[in-house]
């Protein structure tokens, strides 16, 4: 087997990334080698270029940004499935999919060819596509609040501290949704376009039933949060499931406005301001999970 894995040095605690995947890459007798990034836009450019020299699988080691710039190569291009490698600091893809949180068991996984290929769904807002999901109001003031310093020094808990430091009085927008058609409005601190819920913190979901392989995207309207409720717990300040008060569509074709109009990020990076347009794209993308937590398709030879 051949595989290319990207890197971004940036991601995560630092550990010898390259040591452990050669440590267990390697010594599985998988052929890999390796591409670093240093900016924006690197992951995307690197697994566009290596979709076409014939590699098996694409390995990714980063956070959301990373994994949808790796993500958005191969639904574009084509090219083999994805492996996530966990690097980041929430990587709530991965969490929702079941891939090991420390990086030697996810690449033992690889390693061990003893996985599944599960076919996930992927979001397109205007020109650009996103795996986790668009987020309008509260939590994106938590992304901006933690900061690449505090994530290091902190891991998750910096986006704790930055809820904490934003929920004191959160301001509440009116939106006007868009599902398919059908007008729907609800006001609230947060609106988010998920094809995941979950946040990558101790199985913290911010709704139920969100599937990453169903065809469908979320529409979730946070409309209230009880402060010291969710002070009394971090994980519930991501989550949100002590105190809040959360409305839920489906639907494969999404439009958003916001009064007052609100910025949007796309899995961790800015994306410009409400309103805001996505349509799903089923199964974009193929991706290495555990046996028990994938359906059953075809592993590529070692």
């Amino acid at each position: 087997m051949r595989m290319k894995v990207i890197v971004n040095p940036g991601a995560g605690q630092p550990e010898p990334v390259l040591s452990v995947l050669n440590q267990t890459l390697g010594e599985a007798g998988i052929d890999w080698d390796v591409a670093v990034t240093h900016a924006s836009g690197d992951a995307f450019e690197a697994t566009r270029e290596a979709s076409t020299q014939g590699y098996d699988l694409i390995g990714v080691y980063g956070g959301d940004g990373t994994i949808r710039e790796v993500a958005s190569a191969l639904a574009q291009g084509g090219g083999p499935a994805m492996a996530i490698l966990r690097g980041g600091t929430g990587n709530t893809l991965a969490e929702d999919l079941g891939i090991p949180k420390a990086l030697v068991d996810a690449a033992t996984l690889v390693a061990s060819g003893d996985y599944d290929l599960r076919s996930v769904d992927m979001g397109r807002s205007g020109d650009d596509l996103f795996i986790v999901r668009l987020t309008m109001g509260l939590e994106v003031s938590m992304v901006e609040g933690a900061t690449r310093e505090r994530k290091q020094r902190l891991g998750w808990l910096a986006y704790a501290m930055a809820g904490l430091q934003t929920m004191t009085n959160p301001p509440i927008a009116e939106y006007r949704i868009d599902v398919d058609g059908e007008i729907i409005e609800a006001e609230g601190i947060a609106c988010i376009i998920a094809n995941t819920a979950n946040t990558g913190v101790m199985g913290v979901t911010i709704a139920d039933g969100v599937d990453t392989s169903d065809g469908l995207l979320d529409v979730i309207v946070i409309e209230r949060a009880d402060f010291l409720t969710m002070a009394a717990n971090a994980a519930d300040v991501l989550g949100g499931q002590e105190g809040r008060s959360v409305s839920h569509w489906r639907g494969t074709s999404i439009r958003v406005e916001s009064h007052p109009p609100q910025s949007v990020v796309s899995d961790g990076e800015p994306a410009g301001e409400t309103p805001v347009e996505a349509t799903v794209v089923p199964g974009a993308i193929q991706i290495v999970v555990p046996r028990a937590a994938g359906a059953v398709l075809e592993t590529p030879e070692a």
